[in-house]
């Protein structure tokens, strides 16, 4: 395959890319958001949809945990879009009992401990954020990993909807319109990391990993099929729901 038919393909995919884009804004109005963490395909589709629609709200989820590099790669977004990026914040009281409950690095203790974390730090605030909100768009890939491998380009079984405008497309096509348009990327991808999350909860990958490799690499298959608990009655949950009941309600005090 030859560069120019590469770019051609790129060319259709990008175009494609832009039609979910400006089909959601007609159906979804202003109210639609993007949500990213300015990895490489979260840049493409703030690129995109600022060029449809500038001004579009940009969401990100600052947990507290994040690299230095995320925030620069904020600032470089601000700059080049003229927008203010906003910055969705966990409950420093639910964040406050938790720690005090289970320590800073809790995630490190078990698999329903890292659920509990993500739950406080990123899934409750992000819930609250987007009540009202009809849709987002994301850069969720097919490719990126097993789990994602059923990703729908427009998946109305959540709500808000969810738009992934670059499900169908490959690294390379990330890679190419990236240099094409001259975005910026994140500094952390040239040490090796593929996926950049939190700060200890990412790391770079070796040669052959899987894009997501380098989340929660320490954790085994084994170790997430521990999740259940019994209550006295012989009901059976999730650990983590038991976990995130107590130091909510320990917050609430």
């Amino acid at each position: 395959m030859t560069a120019t038919t590469g770019f051609r393909m790129s060319q259709t995919k990008s175009q494609t890319a832009t039609g979910v884009i400006e089909s959601a804004l007609r159906e979804f109005g202003e109210r639609v958001a993007v949500l990213t963490s300015f990895q490489r395909e979260g840049v493409v589709i703030v690129d995109m949809v600022q060029r449809v629609a500038p001004g579009t709200t940009v969401l990100t989820i600052d947990t507290g945990r994040l690299p230095a590099a995320t925030f620069e790669m904020i600032q470089a977004i601000e700059n080049r879009y003229s927008i203010a990026v906003e910055r969705i914040l966990p409950d420093p009281a639910e964040v406050a009992s938790m720690v005090e409950s289970h320590g800073l690095n809790l995630f490190r203790d078990s698999y329903p401990h890292r659920i509990l974390c993500c739950q406080v730090r990123k899934v409750r605030p992000l819930a609250k954020r987007l009540t009202g909100v009809p849709a987002f768009f994301t850069g969720l890939r097919r490719g990126q990993s097993e789990s994602r491998a059923e990703v729908e380009i427009v998946d109305r079984s959540s709500a808000p909807v969810k738009v992934s405008p670059l499900a169908d497309w490959s690294q390379a096509d990330v890679l190419e319109y990236t240099a094409a348009n001259n975005l910026p990327e994140h500094s952390l991808y040239a040490a090796g990391y593929t996926s950049i999350g939190c700060d200890p909860c990412t790391r770079a990958v070796t040669a052959g990993e899987d894009e997501r490799a380098g989340r929660w690499w320490w954790e085994t298959d084994e170790a997430k099929e521990c999740g259940l608990h019994f209550t006295p009655e012989g009901k059976v949950e999730r650990k983590v729901d038991v976990l995130l009941r107590e130091i909510l309600e320990r917050a609430s005090v």
